[in-house]
């Protein structure tokens, strides 16, 4: 529910790692062309994990939303290359992150609109 902070927090951070990926991945893709283009990757999921295990018998919800908000993203540059303009980016591997990354952000707007709606209804008392 979106009235749970700890709830608040963890949608946040991942549309913020989501939206992040999106704007990394149309890089890579308007770069396709581009001669030495070194293509780049973020990962959210990894630290957002960590964070949600020190929430297991964490009774604080203030720490735990520390725990969440202080989760990193991270950002590498893929160094592999095997085109002759060292140039890494494969096009159709990008245009499938995109359209993943696209439903992720979807669902993770779709859930925050769904636990509102709960609060709403709650709140009119179910009117």
């Amino acid at each position: 529910m979106i009235g749970d902070s700890i709830t608040s927090a963890l949608y946040q951070k991942a549309l913020d790692g989501t939206w992040q990926r999106q704007k990394a991945i149309s890089n890579n893709i308007a770069n396709s062309e581009t001669p030495g283009y070194k293509s780049v990757e973020v990962n959210f999921e990894d630290s957002l994990n960590s964070a949600m295990q020190t929430l297991q018998g964490n009774s604080s919800s203030a720490k735990s939303v520390n725990a969440i908000e202080n989760a990193k993203v991270s950002v590498n540059t893929r160094a592999s290359s095997s085109k002759l303009d060292q140039n890494n980016v494969d096009i159709e591997s990008e245009n499938i992150d995109m359209t993943k990354t696209q439903l992720q952000y979807y669902y993770l707007v779709q859930g925050i609109s769904n636990s509102y709606s709960r609060l709403k209804y709650a709140i009119s008392g179910g009117k």
